[in-house]
């Protein structure tokens, strides 16, 4: 089916910058989106009217970053910008934040102190641009602006960078009381002070610690998964001889310890979106070669010989067009919680006549007690989202959802993108999925799957409501899918709601 058209830059850009989870204002994004902005010709009115839908937003910290986004496009932006600015169009939008006959009941007075804050400096800074004057003075008619607000004395810019690692790279309050100590006079300050850069630095070595054990677990893991892929390709059957057991075992046992310590750095990595896709990566191919090892020792494993040899093993393909990208969510107990079963849930189809693995509904079941929800199915392409029993931690109005896109299609699927999003009150990211490809069934392997972290902020705790466009490519066929996702575990979620 046809559908919208994909979210521009400046879009992606401004969802960025104002996102209501950061406490900090990323200045760099901001940058991106001026940037963008001068780049095009149509990117001031364009701008203008998706800043407009931000700062009405009814999320109090969206609205503010969206209006340091304005405040920075007015200062980097020039004249064409100015002018857009300047009209009843984007200045009805200001208006109708501080009316009480629209928003005004509902905005937050930090927000509407704001944005009278600028209108009154644009008529200062602005002379000539008469609408927006004409539109404060009638706001001081209707008794909405009782007084004149302090005029900005400069208006705002991105702050200078810093060096890299600087302990005054710490959230805004510690720095600012840091500098406040450090030109006091008294003692007692001073010894303050030194006993705050010590904490900054305490919490700068456990951050590069944390790095450290990240880039050391990815490596491990990789390079466990090339020796025992060399080793399974040295088997009989796959172009090789015979090899002993017991170093063939040693080697899958420290694949699967290697597991849980790779969602345990990735609980400490939500942030880093290139950290976070590199353990997933890690993750994936330990699960394919894991699975591998259970195949080919299943099937060629000689307890006479003492060693892996005579029966030919099927040859599964390990490469990244042919491998299933599965990941192995058996480990998650230790990172959001305890095993659980999902009720009333569907056997899926065995991955193979072997035994010794497992189905895929038993590889998901150890997320946690709450029944998947499925997001869409058809012609053998199934979306399911998993949900973590516990909270993000630090955010308890968060959760971690995993999205699992499934095929048992005769067809190859390409190019499979997800997108989603939710009301107003809420606010969704997106980590980067596992892969956009998914191979043809084989009933010799488990069923292909892509697999991506969703994190959901709710503040309000309302039910969640999901909108989602589907793209990717069947055969020959392009499909853009769309639809909405209301029948969530909302109890379950977040506590009653």
């Amino acid at each position: 089916m046809a559908g919208a058209a994909p979210p521009g830059p400046l879009e992606l850009l401004l969802h960025r910058a104002t996102d209501p989870s950061k406490a900090e204002t990323d200045w760099e994004c901001i940058q991106r989106f001026c940037d963008q902005v001068n780049a095009d010709a149509e990117g001031p009115a364009v701008a203008l009217r998706l800043l407009e839908h931000k700062i009405q937003s009814p999320q109090e910290t969206e609205a503010l970053h969206a209006l340091t986004v304005l405040e920075t496009c007015v200062n980097n932006c020039g004249g064409n910008f100015h002018n857009e600015m300047g009209k009843f169009r984007f200045l009805n939008g200001l208006i109708k934040v501080l009316s009480p006959k629209y928003l005004g009941e509902w905005s937050a007075e930090s927000v509407k102190s704001r944005v009278v804050q600028n209108l009154f400096s644009w008529t200062v800074w602005f002379p000539r641009e008469v609408k927006i004057r004409d539109a404060y003075q009638m706001l001081k008619k209707l008794g909405i602006v009782r007084q004149d607000p302090r005029v900005l004395e400069d208006r705002i810019v991105p702050p200078p960078p810093r060096p890299a690692g600087s302990i005054f790279d710490a959230e805004d309050e510690k720095s600012q009381v840091l500098v406040r100590l450090l030109q006091s006079k008294n003692p007692e300050d001073l010894r303050a002070a030194n006993r705050l850069i010590k904490g900054l630095i305490k919490e700068e070595q456990e951050k590069s610690a944390k790095a450290t054990r990240r880039t050391n677990t990815v490596k491990e893991a990789q390079s466990h998964a090339e020796a025992l892929e060399e080793m399974l390709n040295r088997c009989p059957g796959r172009g090789g001889g015979t090899v002993a057991q017991p170093e063939l075992q040693g080697l899958q046992a420290e694949c699967e310890k290697l597991k849980p310590l790779l969602f345990r750095v990735a609980s400490e990595t939500l942030e880093d979106e290139v950290a976070l896709a590199e353990i997933l990566q890690a993750n994936d191919r330990l699960t394919r070669v894991l699975g591998l090892y259970k195949q080919v020792v299943g099937a060629c494993w000689n307890p006479a010989a003492g060693a892996v040899g005579a029966p030919a093993a099927p040859q599964f393909p390990l490469d990244g067009a042919g491998a299933p990208s599965l990941i192995d969510f058996s480990e998650l107990d230790s990172v959001f919680g305890g095993p659980g079963s999902f009720p009333g849930k569907a056997k899926s189809k065995p991955a193979s006549s072997s035994s010794s693995t497992h189905s895929l509904d038993e590889e998901l079941v150890s997320l946690g007690p709450v029944p998947p929800v499925t997001v869409y199915e058809r012609d053998g392409l199934k979306a399911l989202l998993h949900f973590a029993r516990d909270l993000v931690p630090g955010r308890p109005a968060s959760r971690v959802m995993i999205l699992s896109l499934l095929s048992t299609s005769p067809h190859p699927i390409r190019q499979v993108v997800f997108q989603a999003a939710v009301p107003k009150s809420m606010a969704i990211k997106l980590q980067p999925a596992t892969g956009s490809a998914l191979q043809a069934f084989n009933p010799l392997l488990p069923p292909a799957v892509i697999s991506q972290v969703l994190l959901v902020a709710n503040p309000l705790k309302a039910p969640l409501r999901l909108k989602y466009r589907l793209l990717y490519t069947q055969g020959q066929q392009p499909h853009c899918e769309e639809g909405e996702v209301m029948d969530f575990p909302n109890a379950e979620l977040w506590g009653g709601s």
